[in-house]
């Protein structure tokens, strides 16, 4: 209701111009055009004509002259009553604020799974930090590849990929290493604990359809290690075909710590591959014009810091 309130005002009041009252109000405190221009650093002559705007918006003369003086009309007093305390309080707050070190709300640009992955750590660090900081989750689509939109529009702070953004204007930071790992339902009828390339060639799988380079690399590794899979099930979701898997003979090749948190809760065992893949990086994408902020740089280096030592210790395992 109030947003509609204040569209149908705009609509009303669009032809008005907001820095006449700047400058009546001006006047209203002097008592004089003259020193009312001094103080906005202005003419006499400019502020003579603001307040003609003013008379005729206001159908009232607003302030008559009384030897060196010039006295408000009753109309100029009630109007300044009205809007004083208001105006006075705009005011105050635009010379007090500061971008620097306002609370902040990050907004993070990120596909479900790796908000999933990454938010949890993100948020505590930022919690322990005792940072005033509101964090929303913008869930990115994995289809559409448009991280790099979205931090150019200011729609996010960060974006999570998984691939670096080579922007001069963007900060890419890598901060994860994301390897993968096939698994499939406990009870499946011809998987063991190993997958060889000939047993893959006896079962199905899913597909995981993104549109992120990071992704398709590993997609390619992977084929490049099997011969053509024949694919049952097609998402965008890692999730959504984990679950898939968990009630179906397809394999799915997951992410290694989504596997282990919660491969045994859904009913899914994490095979051994006699090959290797090629681990995904994961990247924080943000722009450097945003490093003007005091808070959200602090942020930023314990967010790192918080995950460049996990990805040591991770690779360390």
């Amino acid at each position: 209701m109030s947003n509609d309130k204040n569209t149908s005002n705009f609509e009303r009041i669009h032809t008005f111009d907001f820095n006449l009252l700047l400058i009546f109000e001006a006047v209203f405190t002097h008592g004089s055009v003259k020193k009312a221009a001094e103080t906005l650093n202005s003419s006499g002559s400019a502020i003579s004509q603001s307040l003609s705007k003013l008379r005729l918006h206001f159908a009232d003369p607003l302030f008559v002259r009384t030897g060196q003086r010039i006295e408000p009309t009753t109309v100029a007093i009630k109007l300044h009553e009205q809007i004083g305390k208001n105006f006075g309080s705009i005011i105050e707050s635009i010379i007090n604020f500061s971008t620097q070190t306002t609370p902040h709300r990050i907004v993070i640009y990120a596909s479900p799974y790796l908000a999933l992955r990454m938010l949890p750590d993100l948020c505590a660090e930022i919690n322990q930090s005792e940072i005033p900081c509101e964090i929303v989750h913008l869930s990115a689509d994995s289809l559409l590849n448009n991280g790099e939109d979205i931090l150019t529009y200011r729609k996010a702070d960060i974006v999570i990929d998984t691939h670096p953004y080579y922007s001069a204007s963007v900060i890419s930071k890598r901060c994860l290493k994301e390897h993968v790992v096939p698994v499939c339902r406990k009870d499946h009828p011809r998987m063991d604990q190993n997958l060889t390339r000939e047993g893959m060639k006896e079962v199905t799988s899913t597909f995981l359809n993104v549109n992120t380079e990071g992704l398709k690399r590993v997609q390619r590794d992977i084929d490049n290690n099997l011969d053509a899979r024949n694919f049952t099930f097609n998402s965008s979701s890692v999730l959504v075909n984990a679950a898939i898997s968990a009630k179906t003979d397809a394999l799915s090749f997951v992410p290694k710590w989504f596997a282990e948190n919660f491969a045994d809760a859904m009913g899914l065992k994490i095979l051994q591959p006699e090959f290797s893949i090629e681990p995904a990086d994961l990247y924080l994408n943000y722009n450097k014009s945003a490093m003007g902020n005091d808070n959200f740089a602090n942020i930023i280096t314990k967010i790192e810091d918080h995950f460049l030592a996990k990805m040591a210790a991770e690779e360390n395992r």
